[in-house]
């Protein structure tokens, strides 16, 4: 509701705070649920830095934030100690690390524009820790599970004009347009990529 009704959304949001003491250091550990992650979303969006300080210390110190090396997964257990970690819950909370004010509301607000994309990627083998359109070229940031220059990976990169393109990074990294889009073929090695038009 958010996007579509600010004011109301806001006007809701206050009181569910107040009522569930957001106003206060939450008693923890925490109990597992969606709800605190969804309140961080909204406290990001509006900028309410101290709800949001308060939430994300709260949530770091109850709900387990965990990078599993061998799935090249972050997720939060959530203190229920079970197999595997709750989907709704995750999603909220990393909805919730990659939402800043105004984010929310722009991404329901309107259509998105168009652009290139990276897709393809040898995930979980190797993962972007950066992929960032930056004055018309592409700056990326390549984290492999397992560190390994003789062995190689590939994707590619749709949504661009033909032509060519030139790409700066390890020794050994290529990139070739075709009419699927650029693809990047590069050693697996963590490091920096860029890409762009000659």
């Amino acid at each position: 509701m958010a996007p579509q009704q600010a004011e109301e959304a806001r006007r809701l949001f206050d009181a569910a705070c107040r009522s569930a003491r957001l106003d206060q250091d939450p008693e923890l550990p925490l109990a597992a649920g969606r709800g605190l992650g969804s309140a961080l979303v909204l406290a990001r969006e509006w900028g309410l830095t101290d709800l949001e300080e308060r939430l994300t210390s709260a949530i770091e110190a109850s709900y387990e934030p965990t990078w599993d090396d061998d799935r090249g997964e972050f997720t939060w257990g959530m203190g229920l100690d079970e197999e595997h970690p709750r989907g709704q819950f995750n999603a909220f909370l990393a909805t919730a690390e990659a939402v800043g004010p105004g984010r929310w509301t722009a991404l329901s607000a309107a259509p998105l524009d168009r652009c290139p994309q990276v897709v393809d990627v040898d995930f979980p083998r190797v993962a972007l820790r950066r992929a960032e359109w930056d004055g018309g070229a592409l700056r990326l940031g390549l984290a492999p599970l397992q560190e390994n220059p003789r062995q190689r990976t590939e994707f590619r990169i749709v949504g661009v004009q033909p032509g060519h393109w030139q790409i700066a990074g390890p020794e050994g990294a290529s990139v070739r347009s075709t009419d699927q889009g650029l693809v990047v073929d590069t050693p697996l090695v963590a490091a920096d990529l860029e890409v762009a038009a000659e």
